[in-house]
C-alpha cells in the first residue's frame, strides 16, 4: 500500500503546483522562486531517502516518516500558493453574512472573547494549542510510523491536503477577513490576550486584492483563509491520528480541543468558520481511509494461479 499511497499523493501534490504555477501569471502575484524551490526541493529529497531505505534497505518505517514529511512540506509550500492565487478572485467578503450565521445560532463571539480574556490563564494555553501544529504534524509522523502505524500518517497526511483544497476552493468564493477586523477591534478591547492570529493576515489579503503587484515570500506567508477554519480541520485530523497510538490517544485528544477551543479566538474565526472546517475534515479523513484501504487490496488468488506442487498434492 505504502509505495501506491505515495505515488497518489505526490501526484495530487504535483498537480497543486503545476495549477498554481500556470494560473501564476495570470494574476498579481510574483513569488520569491527560492522560497518555493527551497523546500518543494527538501520535500522531494524525503521523498528520495524514503524510496532508498524501502527498496535498498527494507526500513519501511524510517521510509514512511521520511516519505510523510517530503509530503507535508512540499504540500505546505503548493498549498499556500494556490490560497494566495485563489484570494486574486476577488469575490465580495461575507463576513456580515458568517457574524449574523452565528448569531441566529445563539452564538455570541464577543461573549466569548470576553470570558477567555477575564481567565488570562486560559488565554495562556489556548494560545499555545493553536501554535502547536507543526511541533504536533511532527510528532505524529515519526511515533506513528515507528511503532508500525505509517497508515495512520498516511491517512492523516492526505486528509489534511484534502482538507485544505476543499477550504481552498470554498474561501476563493466565501472569503472574509475575519471578526476582529469586522467588528473594528483593538488591543484595547481585549487587554490580558495575544491571540496569534488576530491581524497577521489582514495586510496580505488586502494587497491580494488589490489588483496592485504583490510579491510573495513563501517562507514568510499568513493563512489567509477564514471560512472554513482549515485551522480546525487540521485539529480533528491530528486527533484522530493521535487515536491511533495509545500514547498518544489522550494528550492528542485534549490538545486538539484546546485548539478547536482557540480557533474563534486566536484565528478570529467566526464559530461558524469552525464547524465547517471539522465537516470537512471529518469527510475527508473517511475518503482518504478508503482511498488508502481499496489501494492495499489485493485481489484473492485465482485458480489457474495456483502452485502446480500445491495442485499436485490435491485429492485425485
Amino acid at each position: 500500500m505504502s509505495i501506491r499511497a505515495s505515488i497518489a499523493s505526490w501526484t495530487l501534490i504535483f498537480g497543486v503546483l503545476l495549477v498554481s504555477l500556470a494560473w501564476l501569471p495570470f494574476t498579481n502575484v510574483s513569488i520569491v522562486p527560492l522560497s518555493l524551490i527551497g523546500p518543494f526541493a527538501a520535500g522531494i529529497a524525503c521523498a528520495l531517502l524514503a524510496g532508498y531505505y524501502r527498496t535498498y534497505r527494507a526500513e519501511t518505517k524510517l521510509a514512511d516518516a521520511l516519505d510523510c514529511m517530503g509530503q507535508v512540506m512540499a504540500f505546505m509550500i503548493a498549498g499556500v500558493l494556490l490560497s494566495y492565487l485563489a484570494s486574486t478572485l476577488n469575490f465580495p467578503e461575507q463576513d456580515a453574512a458568517f457574524y449574523a450565521l452565528d448569531r441566529s445560532l445563539g452564538l455570541d463571539w464577543l461573549a466569548y472573547l470576553k470570558a477567555v480574556d477575564a481567565r488570562p490563564w486560559l488565554g495562556t494555553i489556548l494560545g499555545l494549542a493553536y501554535a502547536s501544529i507543526l511541533p504536533q504534524i511532527i510528532i505524529l509522523v515519526i511515533v506513528l510510523a515507528f511503532s508500525g502505524r505509517g497508515d495512520a500518517a498516511r491517512v492523516m497526511v492526505l486528509a489534511m491536503m484534502l482538507a485544505a483544497l476543499i477550504s481552498i476552493a470554498i474561501s476563493a468564493v466565501l472569503p472574509a477577513v475575519a471578526m476582529f477586523v469586522h467588528l473594528g477591534l483593538t488591543p484595547a478591547d481585549y487587554p490580558n490576550l495575544n491571540p496569534g492570529a488576530a491581524f497577521v493576515h489582514v495586510a496580505d489579503i488586502k494587497a491580494l486584492r488589490s489588483g496592485a503587484p504583490f510579491l510573495v515570500d513563501l517562507s514568510r506567508t499568513e493563512g489567509i483563509i477564514t471560512f472554513p477554519s482549515y485551522h480546525a480541520a487540521i485539529a480533528l485530523l491530528m486527533l484522530l491520528a493521535g487515536w491511533a497510538h495509545p500514547w498518544l490517544r489522550w494528550p492528542f485528544l485534549v490538545l486538539n480541543l484546546l485548539m478547536i477551543a482557540s480557533t474563534p479566538i486566536d484565528g478570529g474565526h467566526y464559530f461558524v468558520d469552525v464547524f465547517a472546517g471539522l465537516a470537512i475534515a471529518l469527510l475527508c479523513h473517511v475518503a482518504a481511509r478508503r482511498f488508502l484501504a481499496a489501494s492495499s487490496f489485493k485481489p484473492a488468488t485465482r485458480p489457474a494461479e495456483i502452485s502446480p506442487v500445491l495442485a499436485g498434492s490435491q485429492p485425485g
